[in-house]
């Protein structure tokens, strides 16, 4: 962790392994490069240009503060404007209901703004990444060995030594599988719903994702492809509706087109459906066109003719027409199963493991706030390791935090998607927790730290 330097200086860790190398790795690993960090992120997806995630994303407030900090990138557009939040009654009619100021964009657009910054990852979005800042006493080229992204590299586990340093083993799948270690005096678990790190760690029971009862069909439609109104009919950016009849909500929102483009005729519309499905028709969906049953996610492209036949002929009996164009334009559907799951605990080895971002909590989606937890993890964890926060205050920030927005995710989702009764529990047992954690921190019986 942190060290003492001469005259009360605190230093960083030197040597960091980042287990996962999606937003949140990136944006711990941009962090700890620019305090002096050596990074090593290691991610098991083979190949260094990730498949189109094809999701958007929501920049909050942390995501702002971390960019404006450590973004060097100021000339390319950071997403879509949104004014506010409306929906469609079934004959198009637009009704306002939440004036709220989003910045919009995209997996993709962040992930390579993120890479670029890291370890100057050129790309369609952004060709011409800015030199790296070395610290005082190096030249670029060291600067350039302190960041290191490692695609193939599946870790299997995570230990302590008795010299206090920590060991991560992993498979190489890029040389034949092959095992190998590396040294850390920290890690971090940024390794996303399914991490390892969790999985290994935590204590038995405290690691499964849960199944919520409803799941999200998703795709993605360029705005070219659409007639001109219906563009028209999304421009203030958010469509949110509850739909008839149990059919659970939708929401419609634009996000940069091909290379970041945030032009209009440029930008994709990207469209979610959540509705209810039993454990017991599961099987139904989720099994792919070769047959093959998946667990959480079915890709673009993977779900079967018959099932997105039958899903497009019930839309036409509730969606209004602007919802319906889109799902009609729609060539690659796919689905995920909304899950979730808190983690009481997101330290171990006295502070040297770390989980952050989906890996210590998955928060349904309905808050748009993933993105915003990652960067407010990031945010955290340069107070830790500058000697601002001990690792207890770490944790109890990340974890009271994250049960919060967990509780709040949870009452959102079952508001659009269960009966008004259901809803009411799920939002008094959220309030109550939020009021309770405030009266513990005002008696005393918490610390009085910012949440």
């Amino acid at each position: 962790m942190a060290k003492s330097q001469p005259g009360g200086a605190i230093s960083p860790p030197q040597n960091v392994i980042i287990i996962g190398g999606s937003l949140s790795g990136l944006m711990h690993g941009l962090m700890l490069h620019r305090l002096g960090s050596a990074v090593r992120i290691l991610e098991q997806s083979p190949t260094d240009t990730p498949a189109s995630h094809m999701a958007g994303v929501c920049l909050g407030g942390d995501v702002l503060q971390l960019l404006t900090r450590f973004d060097r990138i100021s000339e390319v557009p950071l997403g879509i404007s949104s004014a506010q939040m409306q929906s469609f009654d079934q004959r198009g009619k637009v009704n306002p209901f939440l004036r709220v100021s989003r910045i919009m964009s995209s997996w993709d657009a962040l992930y390579f703004r993120l890479r670029a910054n890291f370890d100057m990852r050129a790309s369609e979005y952004i060709p011409r990444p800015p030199p790296l800042i070395p610290l005082a006493d190096e030249d670029m080229e060291a600067a350039k060995e302190r960041a290191s992204y490692e695609v193939g590299k599946q870790v299997v586990g995570v230990e302590q030594l008795e010299t206090g340093q920590l060991m991560v083993r992993y498979k190489d799948q890029a040389d034949g599988g092959k095992d190998g270690q590396a040294l850390a005096d920290l890690v971090l678990g940024a390794d996303g719903s399914n991490s390892i790190v969790r999985r290994t760690l935590s204590e038995s029971g405290q690691t499964e994702r849960k199944y919520s009862g409803y799941v999200a069909w998703r795709g993605v439609v360029g705005e070219e492809q659409v007639s001109e109104e219906t563009p028209d009919a999304f421009r203030k950016n958010i469509i949110y509706s509850i739909l008839p009849d149990r059919g659970g909500h939708v929401v419609v929102y634009n996000m940069p087109g091909k290379s970041g483009s945030i032009k209009p005729g440029q930008r994709v519309l990207n469209f979610c459906w959540y509705t209810n499905v039993p454990r017991s028709s599961l099987d139904g969906i989720m099994t792919d066109v070769d047959g093959k049953r998946h667990h959480t996610q079915l890709p673009p492209g993977r779900v079967r003719v018959e099932v997105w036949e039958k899903q497009r002929e019930y839309a036409k009996r509730i969606f209004a027409a602007p919802y319906f164009e889109i799902i009609e334009k729609i060539a690659l559907p796919f689905l995920h199963l909304i899950t979730d799951y808190y983690s009481p605990r997101a330290f171990f080895a006295g502070g040297k493991v770390l989980l952050v971002g989906d890996a210590a909590t998955l928060l349904r989606p309905h808050l748009s706030f993933s993105t915003n937890q990652a960067a407010y993890h990031a945010l955290l964890t340069e107070r830790l390791v500058t000697g601002h926060l001990t690792a207890e205050e770490w944790e109890y920030q990340v974890t009271t935090a994250a049960y919060l927005h967990w509780r709040r995710s949870i009452w959102y989702g079952e508001y659009f998607q269960r009966p008004l009764y259901v809803s009411i529990g799920s939002a008094v047992l959220f309030w109550a927790t939020s009021v309770l954690a405030r009266l513990r921190t005002w008696i005393g019986w918490l610390p009085k730290q910012e949440i």
